[in-house]
């Protein structure tokens, strides 16, 4: 017979007054202060357990017996007033935003408690007898907060929720008045116990509800290594407005695989619940896919609201860049492969135009139109009977036409990789002469001679009839030559608008394990990538192996660390010309 759950660790505890928080009542006869009862109250806000007041009485001789006790202000939402208790408590538990199974309510009358029962289903309830043993419950540890910060936070929510309910019914007007600023880091090992947090506690606002072990170290390594990922990206919000900061209450994790961009983690306190955050960061990344388990206080799928009232704040996304360049920042194009997905994600917070310009999959192929033979295509043109052949291999029209964005009105930053010049051999159609970089599913023969590989062999029945057709209309030509990989080079770099700053990212060389022959490739490309900007002062070389620290967990060859990427976009931040980012501010 399987155990009844254990009760959940309680996070607010309400209090009744009259002959519960003192002995007596106070409208027949007066009442007997009760300091151990305060001090209870004082302790348990230092483990981070909030408490509040449900009580039939006057508000008015109420508080000031609590001031007087310097005690009014460690309750948070005090009801207090003669109307029923049970609406009261519904109405308290809607503000504070918790669930009822984590909140105590203490009270001497069993039809209060009962009643509370009936308009909080999951309400945890107790009498008087309860309050000597509440510093030695098992549910009322909490954890250390001497600093007081979570009573703090839910008092700047008291306030807020006051405020905004003293504006009336024009939520909008409200919302813009309150200077909503959030803020993203992208580093989460600082802030990994709070991540954790977010994803295991939080329900309200928890929306793929994918938990970690409840063990510490354990969560913490499964959330690293899942964060290592060269193609997750994520971030943990930090939300202020003009009352106050309500600390790191949003966290969001996204995992990029083919064309499908998921959101694994994607959770908020319930602090932050009416202020549109969780719209806003959902529109602001673009929307990925999204299964959302459970129920939820906020559909983001369906809200299609304008969120204009929250700005976007830059404190720490760009460590160690001018402390402007986020704000001055117009355009970033990108033109590569996934490692420059993982680089832009970045940059998705600090400019107003990201151009993406990568290769993609289709049909299970990987189509390589980050080739610079691909941009040469795309800047001089390609005969047409040349291009109807390509397109019997999976290239579509949108591969041969130019994706460079026109001038900026402002900073303009390019990023570029060519990669696949070094890790895809090309192949000389015999009647049109077009070569073109192949990689057909299960050949794994990015760099070799795929002509002799037997159709047969493969899975996939689209992947053999090009493989077929390949063998029968097209000679091996190896790796790009050298000359033509340097005129390539050049004619992207010509495309970029006077005054844009080009960052490079050089090929790595590290042989992982005796990949020689890949490597090789790499050196070469690395040569000749240098000579080829040797003319152009705008261009700066990017080694990737100068950001790998130790503890990165290294995930390929071609791809790394997440936090390897994140320190590449802090560099390029940190090069931006001050100047620049002065007069167009």
């Amino acid at each position: 017979m399987r155990e009844p759950a254990a009760p959940e660790k309680i996070r607010l505890v309400i209090w009744d007054l009259d002959d519960t928080f003192w002995s007596g009542t106070l409208t027949e006869g007066g009442i007997t202060w009760r300091h151990e009862h305060a001090a209870i109250v004082h302790e348990l806000a230092r483990r981070g357990i909030v408490s509040s007041i449900c009580s039939k009485n006057d508000h008015a001789a109420v508080e000031p017996i609590l001031q007087r006790e310097a005690i009014w202000d460690s309750f948070i939402f005090p009801s207090i007033t003669w109307e029923p208790k049970g609406p009261r408590l519904a109405a308290l538990v809607e503000s504070v935003q918790l669930r009822p199974s984590t909140i105590l309510f203490i009270d001497d009358n069993p039809m209060n408690r009962a009643e509370a029962r009936h308009f909080v289903p999951g309400i945890q309830v107790a009498d008087e007898t309860i309050i000597p043993h509440l510093l030695n419950d098992p549910r009322l540890q909490g954890k250390d907060d001497r600093a007081l910060t979570r009573l703090a936070q839910y008092k700047l929510l008291q306030r807020r929720q006051s405020e905004q309910q003293a504006a009336g019914a024009d939520t909008s007007a409200f919302l813009r008045a309150s200077n909503i600023s959030v803020s993203i880091e992208h580093d989460l090992d600082p802030h990994i116990d709070r991540a954790i947090e977010l994803i295991n506690r939080t329900n309200q606002l928890n929306y793929t509800k994918r938990r970690l072990p409840e063990n510490g170290e354990a969560a913490r390594r499964a959330l690293r290594d899942l964060l290592s990922g060269f193609n997750v990206q994520a971030g943990i919000l930090r939300v202020t407005d003009k009352y106050g900061d309500y600390g790191h209450c949003g966290l969001y994790i996204v995992q990029t695989r083919a064309a499908d961009r998921r959101l694994i983690q994607f959770c908020f306190s319930c602090r932050i619940l009416n202020m549109g955050v969780e719209t806003w960061l959902y529109n602001h990344l673009g929307r990925p896919n999204l299964s959302v388990q459970g129920e939820v206080l906020s559909d983001v799928l369906n809200d299609k609201r304008d969120i204009d009232w929250i700005h976007l704040a830059h404190p720490s996304a760009t460590a160690g860049a001018q402390s402007n360049a986020a704000c001055t920042l117009h355009q970033v194009y990108a033109r590569g492969g996934c490692d420059l997905n993982a680089v832009t994600h970045y940059f998705g917070n600090v400019a107003r135009h990201v151009v993406r310009d990568f290769h993609v999959v289709r049909d299970g192929a990987n189509m390589r139109r980050d080739h610079s033979v691909f941009a040469r295509y795309a800047l001089r043109g390609v005969e047409p009977a040349a291009r109807q052949e390509a397109l019997k291999l999976g290239w579509i029209e949108a591969d041969f036409r130019p994706a460079f964005p026109p001038p900026p009105s402002g900073l303009s930053v390019w990023i570029l990789s060519f990669w696949a010049d070094a890790n895809y051999a090309l192949y000389r159609h015999r009647a049109t002469g077009l070569e073109v970089p192949l990689c057909l599913p299960d050949t794994q023969t990015n760099n070799r001679n795929m002509l002799g590989t037997d159709p047969e062999t493969l899975d996939d029945n689209e992947a053999r009839r090009r493989l077929r057709h390949v063998q029968q209309n097209y000679d091996f030509a190896g790796m790009i030559a050298e000359q033509a990989c340097k005129e390539n080079i050049r004619l992207v770099l010509g495309q970029a608008p006077p005054g844009t700053k080009i960052f490079i990212l050089l090929a790595n060389e590290d042989t992982q394990g005796g990949r020689a022959a890949v490597s090789s490739n790499r050196r070469r490309l690395n040569a000749w990538t240098r000579e080829a900007v040797q003319n152009h002062a705008n261009v700066e070389l990017i080694t990737i192996s100068d950001f790998f620290r130790e503890g990165d967990a290294p995930v390929s060859f071609n791809h790394f660390d997440r936090m390897v990427y994140f320190r590449i976009f802090q560099h390029i931040m940190s090069r931006l010309p001050a100047q620049q980012e002065t007069e167009a501010a």
